[in-house]
């Protein structure tokens, strides 16, 4: 069944206008978009929940959210921010392209934590300072965009 048979062209006009985002909406509120096309806002709320609106809506959501378009201008951000020199934006850039795995540290010991003496717990406590330290200076990410 085609959109167009189930909602009418004022309700495709809105969806649309749900679906742009926030910043290049005209008008720029629900409110104000009742007022242009002559309805109270109440009857934008009822659409909202129409089975059929919500469905569409919720279909239109997810595909704007899987752009291509979209997940790259996010990367191209990040890669900004962190040529920048902002630390976190160059890790999340680094795992989202895949060329940054996370750390793991791997601990192994078959009895209780509380059983540990001070000197094995010390030793864990600064193997696991010692991965993440490293961890940062892979990271760390200069503004000449070395690593």
């Amino acid at each position: 069944m085609l959109m167009a048979e189930i909602l009418d062209p004022r309700q495709e006009a809105f969806l649309n206008w749900l679906v742009t985002p926030a910043s290049g909406r005209v008008p720029s509120s629900q409110t104000a978009y009742a007022q242009q096309i002559g309805v109270d806002e109440t009857t934008l709320r009822r659409w909202k929940n129409k089975p059929a609106f919500k469905a569409e809506w919720e279909k239109r959501v997810a595909a704007l959210q899987g752009s291509p378009e979209r997940t790259q201008q996010i990367l191209d951000n990040l890669f900004a921010r962190a040529m920048d020199g902002d630390n976190n934006s160059a890790k999340l850039y680094l795992q989202a392209t895949g060329r940054l795995a996370p750390v793991q540290v791997s601990v192994e010991h078959t009895g209780k934590v509380m059983e540990l003496s001070d000197s094995e717990l010390d030793a864990l406590i600064a193997e696991s300072a010692r991965s993440e330290k490293s961890f940062r200076l892979q990271t760390k990410v200069t503004p000449d965009g070395n690593n």
